[in-house]
């Protein structure tokens, strides 16, 4: 059976739909009043375990994730997260010189948002809690967040199961 969520980002206007098996979600701008939204429905935690960014656009601009890039972030069932980036060449995250980095934190979450809380993080402006929009699709979870400048989807991919 095909699962299709329907998500509404409010301080955004944003809409995130269309999720379909494997396909992403669609945003887009509302063009007419929605009558019903529904969050994804999860049994369990739906973040524990390892998870691989697979892409990251902030605003237009997709940031390049390739193949050498590697962000790991891995969940547990405690509420703690940890984050592992290696082969940061172009220092995306991780400060020069170091092109590895790795920090962790706590999060939690709703039915529609996940909050972070990260005060080891390598930018100091990133430190603390940053709450945002989330929906999961075909092994893969998505990521909104900033939209006031000009937005942040990050995509990623199940690597292994939580415990």
């Amino acid at each position: 059976m095909l699962k299709r969520i329907a998500l509404l980002l409010p301080a955004a206007g944003l809409v995130l739909a269309g999720c379909e098996g494997a396909s992403e979600p669609v945003l887009s701008v509302p063009g007419s009043q929605i009558d019903q939204l529904q969050a994804s429905r999860h049994s369990g935690n739906p973040f524990s375990g390892s998870w691989r960014l697979t892409s990251a656009v902030v605003g237009d601009q997709e940031l390049l994730v390739g193949t050498d890039l590697s962000w790991i972030v891995r969940f547990r069932n405690d509420g703690t997260h940890s984050v592992s980036v290696s082969n940061d060449f172009e220092f995306l995250v991780c400060k020069p010189p170091q092109d590895s980095c790795e920090w962790n934190g706590t999060y939690r979450y709703t039915g529609t948002t996940i909050t972070f809380d990260e005060q080891n993080h390598p930018d100091p402006d990133e430190r603390g809690e940053d709450t945002g929009y989330y929906a999961h699709c075909g092994g893969k979870w998505f990521y909104l967040d900033d939209a006031d400048d000009g937005g942040v989807r990050l995509t990623y991919q199940r690597t292994g199961r939580g415990r």
